[in-house]
């Protein structure tokens, strides 16, 4: 009974010892082979100040910086971060001002997603500004072309949806069971999806590759993450202030991560907007495809 009792607590330490090793994140210039000009970018994007706002007790990191008349703000996805747009940024702080952050791990609505860029566009002294949003980023640049249609003055929604019960209701098993796993088993997880679908769609793209696995990571930010993703609004694409709104919607047609039925019904409630395919270029294309997804970009702004 002594000896079962011990194997017991064994196994007990070392379940509990795999549930708190931390999912760990690579580095990108140990990934990323090519000592070319778009690493190099990112490693000086990566060296430059960022900024710090602490918002309902809550601390958002953020990057400002251009000092044109017009301000761009980029809202990244589910599993970004502020550097996920570093080639956006050394593009367009030529001629504009932008900000880009990161969404802290503790938010897990679209009301204090809201909460906190507004914030942070009131400590820039910003008061109307472009949005450029991807994936999740998309969904809450739509959240807040809603709430506050009178200061966006152009928005795009990139590889996202519209608010919908689709999301919810597939990943409704593995919501449940995700919160049972492990940090680390679930980072490992996200590896095998980005292995087996994410990179291939991109055409294997050597760059997207190295960065994404390089990106912060958390269960907490996971979970938090997903609930801004489902979480709910109703969108009035036919009220007067909001369809003054010029809108522009990218989308990719082989997007492993935005079903297609979603793809389309985005399309569907902003029929006034301006539409973009990308072919055969995946989940990502303002980082692999960046050149052409800045131009598309700045003729939209133009």
């Amino acid at each position: 009974m002594k000896f079962i009792k011990k194997i017991l607590l064994l196994l007990f330490i070392i379940i509990l010892g795999i549930y708190l090793i931390p999912a760990s994140s690579s580095d990108f210039f140990e990934l990323y082979q090519k000592n070319d000009e778009t690493s190099q970018n990112l490693k000086e994007f990566q060296s430059k100040p960022t900024k710090e706002l602490e918002i309902d007790g809550v601390k958002w990191k953020y990057y400002s910086s251009g000092n044109g008349n017009k301000t761009i703000l980029f809202l990244h996805g589910m599993g970004g971060a502020y550097d996920l747009w570093w080639q956006q940024i050394k593009e367009f702080e030529k001629d504009y001002k932008v900000i880009t952050y990161t969404l802290p791990e503790e938010i897990n609505s679209l009301e204090k997603a809201a909460l906190g860029i507004l914030e942070i566009l009131k400590n820039e002294e910003v008061d109307k500004f472009y949005a450029v949003g991807t994936s999740m980023g998309g969904y809450i640049t739509q959240y807040l072309v809603k709430i506050i249609p009178n200061r966006v003055e152009k928005a795009v929604f990139g590889n996202t949806f519209p608010p919908n019960n689709v999301l919810e209701k597939e990943n409704a098993a593995k919501s449940k069971v995700i919160p049972l796993l492990p940090e680390i088993l679930l980072s490992k997880l996200g590896d095998k999806k980005l292995d087996n679908e994410i990179i291939p769609a991109a055409k294997n793209s050597a760059l997207l590759k190295a960065f994404l696995p390089s990106l912060p990571f958390s269960k907490k930010q996971f979970m938090n993450r997903y609930s801004v993703v489902i979480d709910k609004f109703v969108a009035t694409p036919d009220k007067s202030d909001i369809k003054r709104i010029p809108k522009l919607i990218i989308e990719s047609d082989n997007d492993p991560l935005i079903p297609s039925g979603l793809r389309k019904e985005i399309k569907e409630l902003y029929p006034d907007a301006q539409i973009f395919t990308f072919h055969n270029e995946g989940h990502f294309p303002y980082i692999n495809a960046a050149k052409e997804y800045n131009k598309v970009l700045r003729e939209f702004f133009n």
